[in-house]
């Protein structure tokens, strides 16, 4: 249904950041009516996201072989319900929307000056299962669409996965391992998840879970400090800019930086983020030339809200 209401309108970026500010009210609507819940634990560290819309601006990025520079932004939007919560036993489902705009400058043929829309449409059903006192269960589902939406095919279309069981060890050592099927790091990739997770202070944890690596500071109830280190990127099925068929367009990147996140009311809180990404790469898979180059970091800024409970 909702490929079905994408498809004839997004034509270029005013129609897709549309799109974006809709969903965002769309998705952030059915938690608009919940209070703040009381802590689990006694942890200041906040809650998971479970809801939120953002937006994500980089720096102009050379691509390291010389033909010319890229530009990337990000809008997002995600939203969660509880199908069904048991006292071991958790399922939410929900859909997540990310607009990803790429313009580049000087590159030369296949990517002169072109301004490219791309969606990111998933809808992912998260179980989370307390298997005892010590072993939890988290398995992850998420059908979606990656494209330009100017064409609809097979190609377009990907189901990421996750599996991860956790121990605690202790009262301040959590133990994780498992792997997630994603596109990540561009194209589709089946990658392990293994690390562990330190709180042994109320008002912070080192999460040291490859392939993310996140430190979180608390001072009270209202404000967190982060900082992080996170895969960034994607692939997505697009009509070929030289006018072949279809083909795929990977980005890879890692994302560092520092974050702050302020409590504004119940469960709404805004942040923001600034850093770097590096390791960048952007790669054209499936046509009759050749395109693929590393680029040279480039800073980001984000910023945006997030409903946690």
């Amino acid at each position: 249904m909702v490929v079905r209401l994408l498809v004839p309108l997004v034509s270029d970026e005013r129609t897709a950041m549309r799109i974006f500010f809709f969903l965002s009210f769309l998705l952030a609507s059915p938690f608009a009516w919940a209070g703040e819940t009381k802590r689990a634990e006694e942890t200041f560290i906040p809650n998971f996201s479970i809801g939120g819309f953002g937006f994500t601006q980089m720096g102009e990025a050379d691509f390291a072989d010389g033909r010319g520079s890229l530009q990337r932004r990000e809008a997002e939007a995600s939203g969660n319900v509880p199908v069904f919560m048991r006292d071991h036993l958790r399922l939410l489902a929900g859909i997540d929307y990310r607009w990803t705009g790429f313009e580049t400058f000087g590159t030369g043929l296949p990517l002169d000056g072109d301004q490219l829309n791309l969606h990111s449409i998933q809808v992912p059903f998260n179980l989370w299962a307390d298997l005892n006192e010590r072993w939890k269960l988290w398995v992850r589902l998420q059908p979606g669409l990656q494209s330009d939406l100017e064409s609809i095919g097979d190609e377009d279309f990907i189901l990421m996965s996750l599996a991860l069981l956790s121990y605690q060890y202790n009262d301040w050592l959590t133990l994780a391992f498992g792997g997630f099927y994603s596109r990540d790091l561009g194209q589709e990739r089946l990658l392990p998840a293994i690390g562990a997770i330190l709180r042994s202070d109320p008002h912070w944890s080192l999460a040291l879970t490859f392939p993310r690596l996140e430190f979180a500071y608390a001072p009270n109830e209202d404000w967190l400090v982060t900082a992080r280190a996170v895969l960034s990127g994607g692939g997505w099925n697009i009509s070929d800019p030289l006018g072949g068929p279809d083909v795929n367009l990977y980005y890879k990147a890692v994302r560092a930086g520092l974050g702050l996140e302020h409590r504004v009311t119940g469960p709404l809180w805004l942040y923001g983020d600034a850093g770097i990404e590096f390791a960048q790469e952007m790669e054209i898979e499936g046509s009759s030339y050749d395109f693929t180059s590393d680029l040279e970091p480039s800073p980001f800024v984000s910023a945006g809200a997030r409903l946690r409970f």
